[in-house]
């Protein structure tokens, strides 16, 4: 008789952490927001918002199916009630204006809707409600103004938006072995680093190899073939690429578009430069700091075949990493796929492509495509339980286009956000003299014990 599948929670454990998280969300937003309220004060306020938010978060919690998200009205309440303790803050450091709280509250739902039009929704909603509030009471406590703008915002979405979501789940607590367009691949750390695939082996038990010539990201183009794609067709110089890019060193120009260039400057200096991954260049300047490639592979069952490929690329001046990303391939219903997926603590970002022909030569990877594969996903992953949960993001696009101009090798890739181009990244691609193949990576070889964390 099988065991209790270990994946997945118990309804007890279930219920236990909606409780925990929905009286904890509940009492903080509602304190302040009752704080906020004549004749209702912080305490009433906050018990108020035990008694109202915890049993609603443990009633959706355990009657969701799996891999369902909870419904409209308890995804509102939730945003609702965390707005509310933003405002609060806001009203702390002095920003306690009604319309300057309602603008600010406006553009940071706007901006996690992803989408231009939602900023400008957030913006319009934002000011509306401030002004509202700022004519019928200017003294009304900032709290109360982001929880407003959160209600009408979300609600207004929601019509405009309701069939055009920007997430699906795909999977909740399932193993890895179950989706293949996933690199279950995760950070154990804080920090991703250069160093990720070498510590990969240790937690793996595999044999590591640091940078060893002559090795590709992909095993072979002829892997991709189907319908949509003939290796045959590619040019000799972009197989020769994928297949033993350690051959090739890249130089990069950013090309950003001017609505997401702040945004993405706070994210570096916040999220990607502390976690080692997913640095971008901002600017020519900042890439032309000039770029280290270098492959590093591990071997998991010692028949001398690479199992894991990482693609690791840093600062030429610094050493600092500009991003770590897995490779690997894998065939469905007779079509070849590409996924690579980028480590994050506890979690993968995965960019799955379909491989097409294009122009007499070129290579085409693409998301934009109606094939269920194809897309980006983040993955909460537990290794130690082989459990996946994936969302899907589906208003995130990407395409890679490779082809060679004047004898010379060339990539353009391009990011979408809500089908909007905001990033192409130019690759320049020279080869290297065939004396240099040898020295081109180091060819380190390491074997650890499966005891030391990412």
């Amino acid at each position: 008789m099988d065991g209790p599948d270990r994946r997945r929670r118990s309804r007890s454990g279930r219920l236990l952490d909606a409780l925990i998280w929905g009286a904890a969300l509940g009492a903080a937003a509602g304190a302040v927001i009752g704080d906020a309220i004549d004749g209702i004060g912080a305490g009433a306020g906050a018990l108020i918002g035990v008694l109202v938010y915890a049993p609603a978060e443990a009633f959706t919690s355990l009657s969701r199916g799996v891999a369902e998200v909870k419904p409209l009205w308890q995804r509102i309440l939730g945003s609702a009630l965390l707005m509310a303790l933003l405002g609060w803050l806001l009203g702390l450091v002095g920003l306690d204006e009604p319309v300057l709280t309602a603008l600010i509250s406006g553009a940071l739902l706007g901006l996690l809707g992803l989408r231009p039009l939602k900023i400008a929704l957030g913006l319009l909603v934002g000011a509306l409600v401030g002004v509202l509030f700022e004519a019928l009471d200017d003294g009304v406590e900032p709290a109360l103004v982001a929880a407003a703008v959160t209600i009408v915002y979300r609600a207004i979405a929601a019509l405009a938006y309701r069939n055009r979501p920007l997430v699906r789940v795909m999977a909740e607590e399932v193993p890895a072995s179950e989706l293949r367009y996933v690199v279950p691949f995760e950070a154990r750390s804080r920090h991703v680093g250069a160093d990720y695939v070498e510590q990969l082996a240790h937690v793996r038990g595999g044999k590591f190899r640091r940078n060893p010539p002559d090795v590709g990201i992909l095993a072979s183009l002829d892997g991709l073939d189907g319908p949509d794609f003939d290796p045959g067709r590619v040019h000799p110089l972009i197989r020769e690429f994928y297949e033993h890019t350690s051959r090739f060193k890249l130089s990069i120009a950013p090309e950003w578009r001017r609505w997401m260039k702040p945004g993405y400057e706070v994210f570096k200096r916040v999220v990607a430069q502390p976690l080692g991954q997913a640095a971008i260049p901002s600017n020519i300047e900042e890439a032309q700091r000039g770029m280290i490639s270098t492959i590093d592979t591990i071997d998991l069952d010692g028949d001398e075949q690479i199992d894991i490929r990482g693609w690791i690329r840093t600062f030429a001046d610094s050493g600092k990493p500009i991003y770590v990303g897995i490779y690997t391939s894998f065939r469905h219903e007779n079509r070849g796929y590409v996924s690579v997926g980028f480590p994050i603590p506890s979690a993968n970002f995965t960019a799955t492509l379909l491989p097409r022909n294009t122009g007499d030569h070129d290579l085409l990877l693409t998301s934009r495509t109606e094939l269920p594969f194809p897309g980006h996903y983040l993955s909460s992953v537990d290794s130690e339980r082989d459990a996946l949960t994936v969302l899907k993001l589906l208003s995130f696009q990407e395409q890679i286009h490779v082809y060679v101009a004047a004898g010379e090798l060339k990539t353009e890739h391009s990011f979408y956000l809500a089908r909007q181009r905001f990033l192409t990244l130019y690759y320049e691609i020279e080869r290297l003299k065939s004396s240099d193949f040898g020295s081109a990576g180091s060819g380190l070889e390491r074997e650890g014990p499966a005891d030391e964390d990412l």
